[in-house]
């Protein structure tokens, strides 16, 4: 096939000086041009944006109000100058992509040099003939992110972020040189057929290319070298390349006695440098540096993992390759960063998942000391295509071949919930799905057949959902080693001890198949917290509740020999609404990585560091009512510990708690204004000590009997939450009922949308222009009156509202497993609203004045001197009056 393009480029060059005996590995990153868009739209040089790699086009789109994100085609173009070289110079040069999401059309000089398919793993091209070496050189890629039905992923919860989201590298080689061309490989494989305390056997196969126009004699290099620089072993052979060979495979075996074994308490690793030579000259013409793990592992159905022979209880997480505002776009450190986090946490297992990702975070795996799973994105469901079969395949070759030598690395993993989302029913089209899951079963036996094939020595999985029977009936659990699932019991439907029932029920099922609770998780916002937490509303306490039981249940469980929580990180997934839109927030950290209460849990729990740690420690502005009688507010408070005991010291009262399951918790009188409470806890002879500032806004119980100057109030209608927005310097407090002297609601009831497993406590739905979506996705409805007996003077009353009610069509979300919205009649509401007799609008209707699912707030100013406080009134015009939240301030 023969492409050609012209490329106008008016940019910096990049100048590479790249002639010497070894080989010449550097990025060019920097000084790219960027056109979002097919080329043909728009010639003019002027339109494209000026960028540097990693980058994509979606980091933005794809986190904003409106639904949807760009998937199509985006242009990348550089120049390059290159030295020239002579003319019997047969050595080549390489562009070397880490990955370009998803299909990569590579141009040099306006020539097609060459296609990838796939978004997740690395690949070149040799572009040696089509430079122009002492000249200016046009490098172009044209990248399309487009739905493609023959490349997985098909679907999934996460954002297919289209872009250069990786490093780009030039290499020059030698004409004789380790062959990259095995599937984006480094040409030389590192294996240990037999590890034990006394004796490692090593295996290494290298392999050669010759891109000379003669033969070649050379010397092989392999060389062993410990962590302290000593030579453990070497040896050379020569070997004889004929001209024009690729792929020439030569093995050598090694022994190391004693060796010192690799694990997560002690990673060591050995270098083995491999060397090509000028038989001739003794000159270095390629040089491969790989990283040497000796160990040996063993899953059991019923007694867990092993490692070098003892037990060892796999327990991490997932990890998703997102940021803030920077798409999948990271820098090397930032994934440095990531695995350090999960390290830092005491984690020993991490799921890379649903992809191959950047190669740092594997090299960090085999230093730090964590195991890993990784694999290919074949997720939801397949395309029954001969195309997507061997794009599949492609894929799995190129995760095994490019990641082989990693010590870290326990499992290949495939197929993600392949049944979750199906394309035919099992009841109305039944024949239909029966041929369906036959041909994702004969998919997955090939996939499972070719990567034992290329790599006999590690285990294999596929991670299913919880439809357990519908695996079981389609005989995918009977294909791989290891069974992986997907629990959410308690999250998506049903109850904390469902999980146990299930972990049970999968052991009965599959007593000779070890079991991985690949991941369970609940979405939790970090700003939204109540002490009457339940299902999807998101608050931390929920979220701890859940890990709690999760993880007292995983851990007493040794057939279930490791689980990932579902995820390090929060992770951009652009179908999704919720309380932060756009986001799964099952993360135990942030966007931006800060630690959740989560993250605590499971460092007390599995690092041996002595820890005292405030729950909820970035809850630094509270609020609640003041207690009958009195000036403040008792609310919990936790303390993760692995002491037996801690202290906690507010207002010059020492409180005392036994630590039960890492956990130590407290009921404190919080005062209004700064309440400084100081935890310590004696652990093996070491005072460990945190603090915790808080700023509490005391909302009045009675309005008589507040000695502090009243201020403000926001409260959220219909809502047991409380929401600190630290922008704005507010705490939102959930709603309460009017009493005489006090504030609160008269009338309604709370919204919870219906879904086939129950009411939820809030909307799902995105509100438009809202950066603050929980103070929009709760009202009340029918609503009578909310009233606020505050003293006299003047104030400024705020009402938000948003119709959640509306006729808009969403589109339905993939991973929707339990909060399947009930379609409800919606009725025209229209309704008139009084503050202290006054109408200040008339006729409101929200979906017609503003339009649905929209944030609106209005302002409005009132004196009182008359001392009876405010009321507003809601009459009814037709339908239910709403209300969504109310901000009262006085100002005099």
């Amino acid at each position: 096939m023969k492409k050609q393009i012209v490329i106008v480029l008016v940019a910096f060059v990049t100048t590479m000086t790249l002639w010497s005996q070894s080989k010449q590995i550097s990025t060019i990153n920097n000084n790219w041009k960027f056109h979002n868009g097919d080329f043909e739209v728009e010639k003019s040089d002027a339109t494209w944006e000026n960028i540097n790699l990693p980058h994509t086009w979606n980091n933005i789109d794809a986190t904003d109000d409106t639904p949807g994100y760009y998937r199509g085609i985006g242009w990348y173009k550089k120049a390059l100058q290159i030295d020239a070289k002579k003319e019997e110079d047969n050595s080549r040069t390489l562009i070397y992509f880490e990955g370009a999401n998803q299909v990569a059309d590579v141009y040099v000089n306006g020539k097609w040099v060459g296609n990838h398919k796939g978004g997740y793993t690395r690949f070149h091209f040799d572009i040696t003939k089509f430079l122009n070496y002492g000249e200016k050189n046009i490098l172009a890629v044209k990248v399309d992110n487009s739905h493609n039905e023959n490349i997985p992923p098909l679907s999934a919860d996460f954002t297919f972020f289209g872009g250069i989201y990786r490093d780009v590298f030039l290499v020059q080689l030698n004409s004789v040189h380790f062959s990259r061309d095995d599937y984006g490989s480094s040409g030389v494989y590192v294996t240990t057929p037999e590890v034990s305390k006394e004796k490692a056997k090593v295996q290494i196969n290298s392999l050669l290319n010759n891109k000379a126009n003669q033969n070649r004699t050379v010397q092989l290099l392999n060389r062993i070298i410990d962590e302290e620089g000593q030579i453990v072993s070497e040896k050379t052979q020569k070997v004889n390349i004929k001209k024009d060979k690729n792929n020439v495979s030569v093995k050598e075996i090694f022994s190391i006695e004693n060796p010192k074994l690799w694990s997560p308490d002690n990673p060591y690793l050995y270098q083995v440098i491999t060397q090509i030579k000028d038989a001739k000259t003794d000159e270095v013409l390629d040089e491969s540096i790989q990283p040497l793990g000796c160990r040996w592992f063993k899953f059991d159905a019923e007694k867990g993992f092993f490692l070098n022979g003892e037990y060892l209880k796999l327990i991490g997480t997932n990890r998703h390759q997102d940021y803030l505002k920077k798409g999948n776009a990271l820098t090397d450190e930032m994934h440095v960063r990531d695995v350090r986090l999960l390290k830092e946490m005491g984690g020993n297992f991490l799921r890379i998942a649903h992809y191959p990702q950047d190669p740092t975070v594997l090299e960090m795996c085999d230093r730090l000391g964590i195991l890993a799973s990784v694999e290919i994105p074949i997720v939801n469901a397949i395309t029954e295509s001969e195309a997507f079969t061997e794009n599949s395949l492609l894929m799995a070759e190129e995760m095994v071949k490019q990641n082989f030598n990693h010590p870290s690395l326990i499992i290949w993993a495939y197929m993600n919930e392949v049944l979750l989302r199906l394309p035919f029913s099992q009841k109305t089209e039944k024949e239909r799905y029966e041929v369906y899951a036959k041909n994702v079963t004969k998919l997955a036996s090939k996939i499972e057949h070719h990567i034992r094939a290329l790599d006999p020595d590690r285990s294999t999985m596929i991670p299913n959902h919880g439809a357990i029977e519908r695996y079981k009936d389609a005989g995918l659990t009977a294909v791989p080693m290891v069974l992986g699932w997907n629990l959410y019991q308690g999250w998506y439907g049903g109850k904390f001890e469902d999980f146990d029932k299930t972990l049970e029920n999968l052991h009965e099922l599959f007593p000779n198949q070890a079991l991985i609770i690949t991941e369970y998780g609940a979405d939790v916002h970090p700003r939204l917290h109540s002490f009457e937490p339940e299902r999807f509303d998101y608050t931390v306490e929920y979220g701890n509740a859940y890990h709690e039981h999760y993880l007292k249940a995983i851990m007493e469980r040794p057939f279930i020999v490791g689980a990932n929580i579902w995820n390090l990180n929060d992770f951009y997934s652009e179908s999704r609404g919720y309380a932060k839109p756009r986001t799964n927030l099952k993360g135990i950290t942030t966007l931006d990585r800060e630690k959740k209460d989560t993250w605590w849990l499971y460092k007390t729990m599995l690092s041996e560091e002595p820890i005292v740690k405030f729950g909820q420690n970035k809850w630094n502005i509270r609020g609640g009512v003041a207690e009958a009688g009195t000036n403040h507010c008792t609310q919990p408070v936790t303390v993760y510990s692995n002491g037996t005991s801690v202290e906690v010291k507010h207002n010059n009262k020492v409180y005392n708690a036994e630590v039960i399951a890492n956990i130590a918790r407290f009921s404190i009188p919080f005062l209004n204004g700064i309440n400084r409470l100081e935890a310590k806890s004696n652990i093996n002879s070491k005072v460990c000590a945190d603090i915790l500032d808080v700023d509490f806004r005391l909302a009045p119980h009675q309005f008589s009997n507040l000695k502090d100057d009243f201020y403000n109030l926001n409260v959220l209608l219909g809502s047991k939450r409380f929401y600190e927005d630290k922008i704005k310097s507010h705490i939102w407090i959930p709603e309460q009922e009017y009493s005489e002297g006090s504030w609160g609601y008269i009338g309604g009831e709370p919204y919870r949308p219906k879904t086939k497993y129950g009411s939820l406590p809030s909307s799902e739905l995105d509100i438009i222009d809202s950066e603050d979506d929980p103070i929009y996705q709760t009202q009340r409805v029918g609503i009578q009156k909310f009233k606020a007996d505050v003293p006299n003077g003047k104030y400024v009353i705020s009402l938000h509202w948003a119709e959640l009610e509306s006729d808009i069509q969403h589109e339905k979300l993939i991973y929707n497993l339990g909060d399947d919205k009930v379609s409800e009649s919606v009725s025209d509401r229209v309704f008139n609203v009084l503050i202290n007799g006054n109408y200040i609008e008339k006729n409101l209707n929200l979906t017609e004045q503003f339009g649905a699912e929209k944030a609106i707030s209005k302002k409005y100013e009132i004196g009182i001197s008359n001392g009876k406080g405010i009321t507003i009134d809601f009459e009814t015009v037709k339908g239910n009056p709403v209300l969504n939240a109310i901000q009262i301030r006085k100002v005099l």
